[in-house]
């Protein structure tokens, strides 16, 4: 007895130890910010909460990005409920900046910068001021909500001259609480004497819907739906085309639909535009008011997918930017994606590979080639008999064989004896005997 319990004495200090650790949960951030990042975060904090952490850090590397996405980053950074850290190794520009402030703590590795954070286009030319005083005051109201000053904030968009701090004048400024080298070195900095530290590791799963949210690939996606649609159009019954559209629809949304981003409502207008699609297609002749509905339930399908659906709550004022937006996307690549289907067909077919995909030989009578199938065996006067009703058309045995036929005087049922009264451009016109 004395012996187990010297043991137990021996054991105490490390079972406490144990007790007493802090799990710091990190998530890596090293690229541009868009809508994968932002869905990593959300993973990354949903399973810190789960596992009880004290402390989440974030260790970033990024020049900037989407502002939709760093948005979303933002709010949910301001709502964990746990101690949230920034550790910028080497960039926080931009969207970096707007994320990194939302944090309670930041650190900073030697060499590192904040700030920059004007709202650009996709060539880099500052947007207009409208822009700018959104993103002003989103950087005001985050430092405000995390104790920094929204003066030096503000001053991170606009202004006579744009901030951007090294990792001295960060924390000089009051905007970084200190230097790190490493995810390590900053946890120690945060004071858990005894600490264990996890990072998020994406599953196959997350990669492969993060792959298919990334701009470029969703941009691809779109253009496949579109090119796919139409040249499926252009060619008679259904192909490989339709494959490609189908395809490149399952991966466009997806990730969208598991990720919430998407409701059934969305989804249910592009199929019924695509049925008025394929009822104009293969029902109807020509392409009229069905054709039209269609393309724009397809292109208004589209255009909600990249809305966000608490637009549609009218709260405060109406957010027309978020809606000209995706109207602007989806419009601009469709006509990217026409424009791209026709130069590469006007490229492709003076050349070879365009024989294996699509015909082009002129199909001439000199060359033996007809418009009409030849009836050489009937003759006019020659007797048959209906072998299915003909209203007015349908199949009549003659010389042995079916042949497609008409009634040439109203209804004729079938096993009626007929006898062949003229032939008109391939057509065989039968009457009762």
């Amino acid at each position: 007895m004395k012996r187990y319990f010297l043991l137990l004495l021996l054991f105490l200090p490390l079972l406490a130890k144990g007790a007493d650790s802090s799990l710091v949960f990190v998530l890596n951030i090293d690229s541009e910010i868009h809508a994968k990042s932002a869905r990593m975060l959300d993973k990354a904090l949903q399973e810190a909460k789960e596992q009880n952490a004290m402390a989440f850090v974030m260790r970033l590397n990024t020049f900037g990005g989407a502002l939709d996405a760093a948005e979303k980053m933002r709010t949910a950074l301001l709502e964990a409920p746990f101690t949230t850290v920034s550790f910028i190794d080497h960039q926080a520009a931009s969207a970096g900046a707007l994320i990194s402030i939302a944090c309670d703590t930041i650190y900073m590795a030697p060499g590192s910068t904040i700030g920059s954070a004007s709202v650009v286009n996709q060539t880099g030319e500052p947007m207009p001021e409208k822009y700018q005083s959104y993103m002003r005051s989103l950087m005001r109201a985050t430092a405000e909500e995390t104790g920094r000053d929204p003066r030096l904030a503000e001053q991170m968009v606009s202004g006579d001259t744009i901030v951007n701090l090294t990792t001295r004048e960060a924390i000089e400024a009051g905007l970084s609480q200190g230097q790190a080298s490493s995810v390590e070195e900053a946890v120690a900095l945060l004071g858990y004497e005894n600490h264990v530290i996890k990072e998020y590791e994406e599953t196959w799963l997350d990669k492969v819907i993060g792959f298919f949210l990334l701009p470029l690939v969703q941009a691809l996606m779109l253009m496949g739906m579109i090119g796919g649609i139409y040249f499926e159009l252009q060619s008679p019954g259904i192909g490989f085309p339709l494959g490609v559209a189908v395809f490149c629809a399952i991966g466009y949304f997806s990730p969208l639909f598991l990720e919430g981003l998407v409701q059934y409502w969305e989804i249910i207008i592009i199929i019924a535009g695509l049925i008025l699609l394929a009822v104009e297609i293969f029902v109807t002749p020509g392409f009229g008011v069905l054709g039209i509905l269609g393309l724009v339930a397809i292109g208004a399908g589209l255009t909600l997918t990249m809305i966000d659906n608490r637009v549609f709550d009218f709260k405060g004022p109406f957010p027309w930017k978020d809606i000209l937006v995706p109207v602007a996307t989806v419009s601009v690549t469709g006509l990217l994606a026409l424009s791209f289907i026709l130069f590469s067909v006007h490229m492709l077919f003076p050349t070879r590979v365009f024989n294996r995909i699509a015909l082009r030989t002129n199909l001439e009578t000199e060359d033996g080639f007809v418009g009409v199938p030849t009836l050489h065996d009937i003759v006019i006067g020659q007797e048959g008999v209906t072998f299915t009703d003909l209203r007015p058309s349908g199949k009549v045995t003659i010389a042995g064989r079916w042949v497609e036929a008409r009634a040439a005087i109203g209804y004729i049922p079938k096993g009626t004896p007929v006898k062949v009264v003229r032939i008109e451009s391939g057509a065989i016109f039968v009457e009762t005997l």
